[in-house]
């Protein structure tokens, strides 16, 4: 081969491994990416010229692996490295493969150098080249799926296997009988390790799907309650209505009697009846079992406060809530977070409660959602009954007052703030004989504006 096509051979390469790499990898590149990165394959060219060919070639992939992966995740700062990783191990396979295959053609048939060169050299990595191309999606969203880990580890594997395969074979003039045993190892490898992929994604497929059933399940069981808890609310308020409907209807006609009574002088007698129709009438704490309620918009909000409120009542706890003015909007957040937060706040007010309720105090739980200048306050406090832990202490993983409790309560309350550390503000704390959680939701410009 003369010099000039040895040179456009090698820049012919160099170019198709630079542009696989950034394909499989989902690299944005510039043109001065382009004359760095053919700079360096120049280098390494002439450094490895003096090695044999079949010996270069296996130090020319690895190094080009870990010049591409180098230049692009520490130099470039693009990509993910185990995309970047994956996308050189799988250029390095098939450039060693394809040595392997040539190696395996020319044991099996005496041919000219001439056609081994012409024919195989040009042929057999087009044909790889074009394969590559037609799957390149597939091999894509294979290096960046949640088994990518998966697949690059055993495409590690598979590299150092040709790599050391190609060193034993390429270089020395071996019986063809060798040659053929180990390709056939290779491909057997191969074959073998594609096999343990798909087993081990199939398996975490059906692991996913277990566990996707069970939070399926668990949030229909969350939706049943919810579900019922909102139909008790609804037949809570259709019942007060139509009390409330019976009652006016009847005041009216106290109200007449009460003026004819008037004009005959029997007030007083009238008014003490009316007091003792209203004291037969009016559960007062059935009327005031949701209050304010009615002023929250928000579902998610409003879901939480219900269940809460319910507990507390079914609990028999004196409680109040609040809700002032009325909240259709709140900044911008995950609400899921927000309402675990609320909940878990609830639970530990109504677990102190039960607990005071065992040492003779009198329990009481207080809570409120308030909204000024766009942010959202969620207020509550419990009476507590004796001294408390610092903050420090109550909020650290496995603390906790309870029996056979795994006290995760506020530990969880302050991972799930340290997500959102620049918009959600929290204080907890013993007070006077109460125990005060306050937690504030900003705007999400609020620091801009600061």
């Amino acid at each position: 081969m003369t010099l000039f096509l040895q040179i456009l051979v090698m820049i012919f390469s160099a170019v198709v491994d630079i542009w696989l790499f950034c394909l499989f990898a989902q690299i944005k590149h510039g043109k001065l990416d382009w004359l760095l990165l053919l700079a360096f394959e120049a280098v390494l060219s002439v450094a490895l010229s003096n090695f044999q060919t079949y010996s270069s070639l296996i130090y020319e992939t690895g190094l080009e692996i870990l010049l591409f992966c180098g230049y692009f995740y520490l130099l470039k700062k693009a990509g993910r490295f185990r995309q970047l990783l994956g996308a050189g191990l799988l250029f390095g396979i098939i450039s060693l493969v394809i040595q392997l295959s040539m190696k395996v053609l020319v044991s099996l048939l005496p041919l000219p150098s001439y056609f081994y060169f012409d024919a195989f050299m040009n042929l057999l990595p087009l044909a790889a080249l074009a394969l590559l191309i037609w799957q390149r999606q597939r091999i894509t969203s294979l290096l960046t799926d949640v088994n990518s880990g998966i697949l690059v580890s055993l495409l590690a594997y598979l590299y150092f296997v040709c790599c050391a395969i190609g060193a034993y074979i390429l270089d020395d003039k071996k019986p063809t009988e060798v040659v053929l045993l180990f390709f056939f190892l290779l491909i057997f490898q191969a074959i073998f390790l594609a096999v343990i992929y798909r087993e081990i994604v199939h398996i975490q497929r059906q692991l996913l799907d277990q566990q996707k059933q069970e939070a399926l399940a668990r949030q229909k069981q969350l939706l049943v309650k919810e579900n019922e808890q909102l139909k008790e609310y609804a037949d809570y308020l259709d019942r007060n209505e139509d009390e409330l409907r019976r009652f006016k209807h009847d005041y009216q006609n106290i109200l007449l009697s009460l003026k004819v009574s008037a004009e005959k002088g029997g007030s007083q007698a009238l008014v003490e009846e009316l007091e003792k129709y209203t004291s037969s009438q009016f559960d007062q704490k059935a009327l005031r079992k949701y209050p304010d309620v009615n002023h929250v918009k928000i579902p998610e909000l409003k879901s939480i406060a219900i269940a809460k409120l319910a507990k507390l009542y079914n609990e028999k706890i004196d409680y109040s809530f609040g809700c002032e003015p009325e909240i259709s909007q709140i900044p911008q957040t995950n609400l899921l977070d927000l309402v675990r937060i609320i909940g878990i706040a609830f639970d530990n007010a109504i677990e102190a409660s039960q607990q005071l309720e065992a040492l003779g105090g009198q329990r009481r739980v207080e809570a409120m959602y308030y909204q000024e200048g766009g942010d959202f306050e969620f207020m509550i406090r419990n009476r507590i009954g004796g001294p408390v832990a610092d903050s420090d202490q109550l909020a650290q993983a496995g603390y906790t007052t309870k029996e056979a409790h795994a006290g995760l309560g506020l530990a969880n309350v302050k991972e799930i703030v340290s997500q959102h550390d620049e918009q959600m503000l929290l204080d907890y704390g013993p007070e006077d004989g109460w125990f005060n959680f306050s937690l504030t939701l900003l705007p999400e410009n609020v620091e801009e504006e600061i």
